[in-house]
């Protein structure tokens, strides 16, 4: 079976903005609410905990990426069979992991106090707080991740988006009610595992009604099993090394600095997340399109599409760093004020931070549809590692901007770096990597002089409060845009990518079977 990729990567691509947008500014209302009613203290609690809880989901994670991984042939083969004994083999699984996660989390518990190196508020226990937490947790792995796989694999992301869009508007408007209201931070955080439990009943739902011929039966055989544990066992080490750069980070800051710094640095990355989270939009739509493409066609034309989606990717990624290199500042003084602010060399710094994630985006994208998580692993346990020790090394000579650094240098070199070389060796054999890595070197030099020329532009605008916000943001955007676009339209990149803009961008598309 032949996915219909492109109308499937645009409806994904709609529900998922919608989603992503819902889930960055409900949750800015309410860490707003939670600084200015309740104090930073408790904010930098939530961050925590969920930094924990996400190094606890690593088997998880990589479960239910090489599940997805493994439904590709049978979809593209359309074995009926072979999908039913993954959609078992995956329940089973999950209910082990959940059992683990759950040991794992309370095992933790042991630790709570030495990960926090300041007062914890008096009407707070924090046992409470993280077993609600953990809990969530837990239930995710119980409770149908195999029908939300299932979905994922036939590229009908945009299901679970409204599902998620649905259950993610609730809990945050009944956390804001308990801010507000009640000043509870029990009720809030309870929130947490009954829209997560709702999410799951409602995706299962979805999954019957649009694939009702898939169920729970037969078994896999001992190869296929072997292969999905290697698999798995690869995707669970690349995770250890994904995490190591968002949920150590904030771990360090409030171990070695306090809750407070781990608050202002969450407020920070909480711009980075927000657009890293949008722009991911874009690779979860083609996840099970680029799937399809590996199983169907050839290596030269995924390699072709690959230069051409990246160039776009990166394209539009420079361009939200530059929008956030002039906004960071005005944007912090309106929201938080100058006492939760920091320098303007972090705005630089987490400029750059984020332009730095998003180079390997489409990278990765092509490597886990391939399935190359196994040979990838020296190279992920080795970005964790470092990222561990210049975490430890860096923080301690230069505070937070050693932990930013400690993640962009450990990045850059093994996933950047290394992440390429694996992808050309195991996958595009019939191609050396400098190429990808030139087209990068002349991404990021242009992106650094239209940052610069831009920022100086904006920089002249005098105007403070709302009206100089919305002034500079509409100069950073239109300014930058012009130059990417003078700068670019000539080029070979533009010119291959632009059938792709075209057809992205076309109103009619052929009636995807599926509906």
């Amino acid at each position: 079976m032949r996915l219909e990729r492109s109308a499937n990567t645009k409806r994904n691509i709609i529900v998922g903005m919608l989603d992503k947008i819902t889930g960055i500014l409900l949750p800015f209302i309410v860490r707003t609410l939670i600084i200015h009613i309740m104090g930073a203290d408790y904010l930098g609690l939530t961050g925590l905990f969920y930094s924990i809880i996400q190094m606890l989901n690593l088997a998880e994670l990589g479960f239910g990426t090489a599940i997805v991984y493994s439904m590709y042939k049978p979809i593209a083969e359309e074995d009926t069979k072979a999908i039913n004994s993954l959609m078992k083999y995956y329940a089973k699984v999950y209910r082990r992991v959940g059992t683990v996660v759950l040991f794992a989390g309370l095992s933790v518990m042991l630790f709570l106090p030495y990960l926090i190196n300041d007062e914890v508020p008096n009407d707070i226990n924090i046992y409470i707080l993280y077993f609600i937490y953990l809990f969530s947790s837990v239930s995710n792995c119980f409770l149908y991740p195999n029908r939300r796989a299932l979905l994922s694999a036939f590229q009908r992301d945009d299901m679970i988006g409204r599902t998620h869009v649905l259950t993610q508007a609730l809990m945050y408007m009944l956390q804001i009610v308990s801010i507000i209201l009640a000043k509870d931070y029990y009720l809030y955080a309870l929130t947490v595992p009954i829209t997560s439990i709702l999410f799951s009943i409602l995706s299962k739902n979805r999954a019957d009604k649009l694939f009702p011929q898939y169920k729970e039966e037969g078994e896999l055989d001992p190869e296929q099993s072997s292969e999905i544990k290697r698999q798995v066992t690869g995707l669970m080490i690349r995770k250890v090394a994904v995490l190591s750069r968002n949920a150590l980070d904030s771990m360090f800051i409030s171990a070695f600095i306090n809750l407070k710094m781990t608050t202002i640095y969450g407020n920070y990355y909480y711009i980075v997340d927000s657009v890293v989270m949008l722009l991911a939009v874009f690779g979860s739509s083609m996840t099970g399109g680029v799937g399809n493409s590996i199983a169907l066609d050839s290596e030269e034309k995924n390699l072709k599409d690959m230069y051409s989606v990246n160039f776009l990717f990166m394209l539009i990624s420079g361009w939200c760093a530059i929008i956030m290199l002039c906004l960071y500042q005005p944007f912090m003084l309106m929201w938080v004020g100058e006492k939760l602010m920091l320098p303007f060399g972090y705005t630089v710094a987490f400029s750059l931070y984020f332009y730095i994630l998003k180079m390997s985006d489409i990278r990765s994208l092509y490597s886990g549809s391939a399935g190359i998580w196994w040979q990838m692993r020296h190279i992920s346990v080795a970005e964790a590692l470092t990222n561990l020790v210049l975490n430890w090394c860096l923080i301690q000579f230069l505070g937070l901007m050693g932990v930013i650094l400690a993640s962009m240098i450990s990045y850059i070199i093994f996933n950047f770096i290394g992440g390429a070389l694996m992808l050309f060796r195991y996958y595009f054999t019939n191609e050396k990597p400098t190429l990808y890595f030139i087209k990068h070197g002349v991404y990021f030099a242009v992106t650094m002089l239209i940052g610069t020329v831009t920022f100086l532009v904006v920089s002249l605008i005098g105007i403070e409060g709302i009206p100089g916000f919305i002034i500079k943001a509409v100069v950073s955007a239109s300014v930058s845009a012009a130059l990417y676009l003078v700068i670019y339209c000539w080029t070979k990149d533009w010119k291959q990518a632009e059938p792709m803009i075209k057809k992205m961008l076309k109103r009619k598309q052929k009636s995807n079977e599926q509906n």
